[in-house]
């Protein structure tokens, strides 16, 4: 009777303790909704804004975490600031991931202050929306139009707003539409995947969201602003004090649209009866595309990195709302090309090569690296099929031949296993070394008219062994900072001050369909090693690189420094380059070296005895520069890139008259692993022919190409700086790369050169 009455008692201690000491309701928290990107649409490769919409029925501090996996397999883990939901409420949260594949598997929790998770939920993507996709990861030569407003009729009009979409999206366009600029995010970053933002007459901003598309548009962004009749709108909202920063728009009574029907290479007329409203825009520099009797209709201009093009009739309404060649000159106020190269149309050497894209050269030039023997991962697969081929019979004649005794297989054949992978280890410590090796390429792209600067550092990092490391890129603007008392207005110059946009560490991966592309099947991921980026962005721990391996990883940033490290008097002449008195001067810390010169059809660098020769002279700090200059050659810009030549063969035959002359063209090296060489063709890629002359696309890193600045009144110094302010961190200590790079990317400002009238004279 003790013994029971003992255990019912301690039976009821222990029930009380567990009732005493158990933790109150843990609080309801569910994911009401998602939003991915803007319109759900991304790339594979970058930051991609992810917008939680919490609710809960407690009072509670969580964060929501989402996990992606990288194109090696790995699940990264991104995750967002902390929140505090109210009890029975509801809350936003903004936080970035980088979907690693076209087809890609999101997975979002909320998790508490302790660890537990309190909500759930899986995201799937394929490369178009469907009923089993979530959102879409589209490649990055897939067009992606924003249009705030509508283009094609007014709201009402819904039949033909939807004919006009459909009409785009049949031309491989992904088009989202938003009802007013209202909607637009408040992050440029969330703009990532865009490539053409329409203002179709709304223009309802904010200043946050100003700002926001402000700064896109100077990294390389696209925005169209078609003003029509809606100027005082314009003029009345917070981008007037950028988009309209050296221009003006008056409104005004049209007549003359031909000029548009033109642009639009259609044979459609505009049905115009009568004199319609719309809007002038004139431009100080830039390019008036389509002007009309009254002026300028359709103008562009440079704004940073990218560019602004205004439009001064409406898109909404009668008689370009009705217009059948409509989705013909939208696409080419985007430059959307006419004809569109198919993927199988680039010639045998795409796919002998494996390499489809000009980011692919040049992660492939940043996986050399010093004492780091040459390898690849086709090489490397194909040695480990090798080697799965011969195990099996050189086991057999081992235990066959040599033994003769069977039953030994279950000892010879692992130890020939475990064989094979130390001589393997072996070797490559041996060719590789056992330390850790890197290498880095920083990129500076400065706006001289603006003092924008954007540097963009990639690091490669080698380990000899199975490890995981926490890394972070160090950047540093004092690369444009001068202290040079030589320099005459070094006095003059402010230091380079950070804006609030800073880049975030971010990995690198080839745009292709192989193994360890961005662009091949999701497949099956058998437990990738996970790793965790800082909530800032900015840090990576845990990243897994295995022996023998390499990860790319980059890492941008903007700031703005003084207009006055660039001393400008370039002037244009009527054919298309500098006039002969043109002249600059740099106030950089260091000279630029390996420079080139480019304005219009014209490339100016260093002529050594006559020769091409870059890197025999440099511009130094302080020493004005000159399109007249004595070592300054010029050349046919698409002929350099090219290395076309006329040449004379010889007389022709008897009886022919003349000279016999053949052009021959150098043929774009693939295999070039000088990263200077390939940057520079990804700058002038479109100059050069694009992908008919390289046979790569360049749409990885369109937003590092400057052909579109150079019609724009823009001319682009490229150049080799010798100091570099960029660093890698691992594991909380600064490494020396075994191989540093950097260059420089300057857009200087070209102003019109004064007409010269000659009046005849006549003799009395």
């Amino acid at each position: 009777m003790s013994l029971r009455y003992f255990s019912l008692c301690l039976f009821s201690n222990v029930l009380f303790a567990l009732a005493f000491f158990a933790p109150s309701a843990r609080a309801d928290v569910s994911i009401e909704s998602v939003e991915v990107g803007i319109g759900q649409v991304t790339r594979p490769g970058i930051w991609t804004r992810l917008q939680v919409q919490l609710a809960s029925t407690e009072a509670i501090e969580c964060r929501v975490e989402a996990t992606a996996t990288d194109p090696t397999g790995n699940p990264a883990t991104y995750p967002s600031a902390v929140i505090k939901l109210a009890a029975n409420s509801s809350a936003t949260t903004t936080l970035y991931f980088m979907p690693g594949r076209l087809e890609e598997t999101v997975s979002l929790k909320v998790v508490a202050e302790e660890g537990s998770v309190l909500a759930s939920r899986r995201l799937k993507a394929a490369e178009s929306i469907s009923e089993q996709a979530d959102f879409s990861v589209v490649r990055h030569s897939v067009p992606v139009w924003l249009v705030a407003g509508t283009i094609g009729g007014s709201r009402t009009s819904k039949s033909n707003q939807e004919s006009i979409q459909n009409a785009v999206i049949e031309r491989g366009i992904h088009f989202t539409s938003l009802e007013s600029a209202r909607d637009l995010p408040t992050q440029w970053q969330a703009y990532s995947a865009t490539s053409t933002v329409f203002l179709a007459g709304s223009f309802d901003l904010n200043e946050e969201q100003s700002a926001a598309l402000n700064q896109w548009v100077r990294h390389g962004g696209h925005v169209v602003a078609i003003v029509g009749t809606r100027v005082e709108e314009l003029t009345s909202s917070p981008i007037a004090d950028w988009i309209l920063k050296d221009r003006e728009v008056a409104a005004s009574s049209l007549s003359d649209l031909s000029g548009l029907e033109a642009y639009a290479h259609s044979s459609f007329r505009i049905p115009i009866a009568a004199r319609i409203k719309g809007a002038i825009i004139r431009s100080q520099d830039g390019a008036d595309v389509v002007t009309g009797i009254e002026g300028p209709l359709l103008t562009r201009s440079a704004h940073g990195f990218g560019r602004i093009t205004m439009l001064g009739v409406d898109l909404d309404k009668a008689p370009l709302a009705r217009w059948r060649a409509l989705d013909s000159f939208v696409a080419a106020i985007a430059d959307l090309p006419t004809v569109s190269l198919d993927e199988d149309s680039a010639g045998e050497r795409i796919s002998h090569s494996g390499v489809t894209e000009l980011a692919t050269q040049f992660q492939i030039g940043m996986e050399t690296i010093p004492h780091v023997g040459e390898r690849s991962t086709l090489s490397v697969l194909g040695v480990v099929l090798l080697f799965l081929l011969a195990i099996g019979p050189l086991d057999y004649f081992l235990v066959h031949r040599v033994l003769k005794k069977p039953g030994l297989t279950w000892m010879t054949f692992p130890a020939i296993v475990v064989g094979a992978g130390l001589l393997a280890s072996s070797v490559a410590g041996g060719a590789n070394g056992t330390d850790i090796r890197s290498r880095m390429c920083e990129l500076i792209d400065l706006d001289a008219g603006s003092g924008f600067a954007r540097q963009t550092v990639w690091s490669t990092i080698y380990s000899p062994e199975h490890r995981r490391y926490r890394v972070e890129i160090s950047r540093d603007s004092s690369t444009l900072e001068t202290g040079s008392a030589e320099t005459p207005s070094a006095a003059d110059i402010e230091p380079a001050r950070r804006d609030s946009s800073k880049g975030w560490l971010r990995w690198i991966a080839a745009p292709e369909s192989n193994f360890g592309g961005m662009y091949r099947a999701a497949g099956l991921n058998l437990g990738g090693a996970a790793y965790t980026y800082s909530e800032n962005r900015d840090e990576i721990q845990n990243l897994p690189i295995p022996a023998a391996s390499d990860r790319i990883l980059a890492a941008s940033e903007t700031y703005t420094v003084s207009t006055d490290l660039f001393d400008l008097n370039l002037k244009q002449a009527g054919t298309g380059h500098l006039s002969r008195d043109s002249t600059f001067t740099h106030h950089l810390p260091g000279p630029i070296d390996d420079w080139v010169l480019v304005f219009g059809n014209r490339i100016y660098f260093h002529d050594y005895l006559g020769g091409d020769v870059l890197g025999s002279s440099a511009i130094e700090p302080g020493v004005v520069w000159s399109s007249s200059g004595k070592t300054t050659g010029g050349r046919e810009l698409k002929s350099f890139l090219t290395g076309s030549r006329f040449q004379r063969t010889g007389r022709k035959g008897l009886g022919s008259a003349g000279d016999e002359f053949e052009h021959t063209q150098v043929d774009w090296d693939r295999r070039e692993i000088d990263l200077q060489t390939i940057l520079r063709m990804v700058t002038f890629h479109k100059i050069a022919g694009g992908r008919a002359y390289t046979g790569l696309m360049n749409d990885a890193f369109s937003g590092l190409e400057l052909s579109d600045s150079l019609p724009l009144d823009r001319a682009v110094l490229f150049g080799r700086l010798k100091n570099s302010a960029a660093g890698i961190q691992l594991d909380g200590q600064l490494r020396q790369a075994d191989r540093q790079e950097s260059f420089i990317r300057v857009l200087l400002k070209v102003e019109d050169a004064p007409a010269e009238v000659s009046l005849p004279k006549f003799n009395k």
